[in-house]
């Protein structure tokens, strides 16, 4: 049997205190048959696994969106919609001062030191997946009433093998009545962060996601610092997670502020949320208004994906030729909640397009 500690915790789950050997484990009833049990318990877990409905903020579809999110169309998508600003990505960072370093390179290392740099900021952008939240299963493992208060506190035994990832660590709880459950992902994570801790994330929620304090931060626009520290905190099914971020979505979307999200790890993931819930027109409109038509193409085109079924994706399937203005044309006549203020952006987009490219014909000829 792998390696095991089992922590004597209380009632809150608020302590761990000293460590006991396997030997007290069988004392306490975790043998090898109630611990790892014969396809009971990775089942239990992998039903633990499975991602569950959704409870967001619009009482929208209760359909599973990671399967969609990963699909490497949609993930390409949301790349092109995220952009690439290189100043904003990199950002101003505190770091002590240090002396400078002066290289001389050839053509060849500059343009490989520009990739290198290149790819390190494109990391930066990888977006956290958009998930359901968890639903921690309930289902006992084993029923022993002759283990039935047997003390004051429940016992948390916790698997710490090595090379096992966080997520599918075995954690089992001994009840005050004598069962054995599968411990609740919360008391879970705590155990992980134990024996296995992550520089940023602390045990206990941090204060800024009260509501008090959540919505001062969301007044006062601090939605990066909001979101970076979310993934920081939580894990991306943690229902906190899901709750945090989807409000500061639906700020952003409110206060029309998606320019402070562009060319961030967190505009995909908003992007896929306003889409997923039908609220994209004020994200389009945003596209439409700052010329980025190619965006907006992709944004009609992820509805088009999420929403098969839509009388968009039908319109769009007709077109011959997938055309920057067709497509948008296409979801404004079908679609949009907003339709006269989306045609007259497109119009006068389509104006300065017609501009432009009569100017460029008279100063080539």
């Amino acid at each position: 049997m792998a390696a095991s500690f089992i922590s004597r915790t209380f009632l809150s789950y608020t302590s761990c205190g000293s460590i006991r050997t396997l030997k007290d484990a069988v004392a306490v009833g975790c043998t090898r048959r109630n611990f790892v049990t014969t396809g009971k318990y990775q089942q239990a877990n992998s039903e633990d696994d499975k991602l569950n409905t959704v409870q967001n903020s619009q009482g929208a579809t209760h359909q599973d969106p990671f399967p969609i999110f990963s699909k490497q169309e949609v993930q390409g998508l949301l790349e092109r919609i995220t952009g690439f600003n290189a100043l904003k990505v990199a950002g101003p960072q505190k770091k002590p001062l240090q002396r400078a370093v002066y290289k001389l390179l050839t053509d060849e290392q500059l343009d490989k030191e520009l990739q290198e740099a290149h790819g390190r900021l494109k990391e930066k952008l990888q977006m956290p997946p958009f998930m359901n939240p968890y639903k921690d299963n309930t289902t006992p493992l084993s029923l022993d009433p002759d283990l039935a208060d047997f003390d004051t506190a429940k016992y948390v035994f916790t698997d710490i093998s090595y090379g096992v990832k966080d997520r599918h660590r075995h954690v089992v709880v001994r009840e005050l009545d004598g069962s054995l459950n599968i411990a609740p992902r919360s008391t879970r994570e705590r155990m992980n962060q134990i024996y296995n801790p992550r520089e940023g994330r602390e045990f206990f929620k941090p204060r800024m996601f009260n509501e008090q304090n959540l919505e001062r931060m969301i007044s006062k626009k601090q939605y990066i610092y909001i979101l970076d520290r979310a993934c920081c905190q939580f894990e991306p099914d943690d229902p906190d997670y899901v709750n945090v971020t989807r409000r500061v979505y639906s700020a952003v979307n409110d206060a029309k502020a998606f320019e402070d999200l562009r060319s961030t790890r967190h505009f995909g993931c908003l992007a896929f949320y306003l889409v997923w819930n039908r609220m994209s027109d004020l994200l389009l409109l945003d596209m439409l208004n700052r010329d980025l038509i190619s965006d907006a193409k992709d944004l009609v085109i992820l509805h088009c994906i999420i929403h098969p079924d839509s009388q968009c994706a039908t319109s769009v399937g007709r077109l011959e030729k997938e055309e920057p203005v067709a497509v948008v044309k296409a979801y404004i006549e079908t679609e949009a909640k907003l339709k006269a203020q989306l045609e007259l952006s497109l119009q006068a987009m389509e104006d300065a397009m017609r501009t432009k490219e009569k100017s460029e014909e008279r100063s080539s000829s």
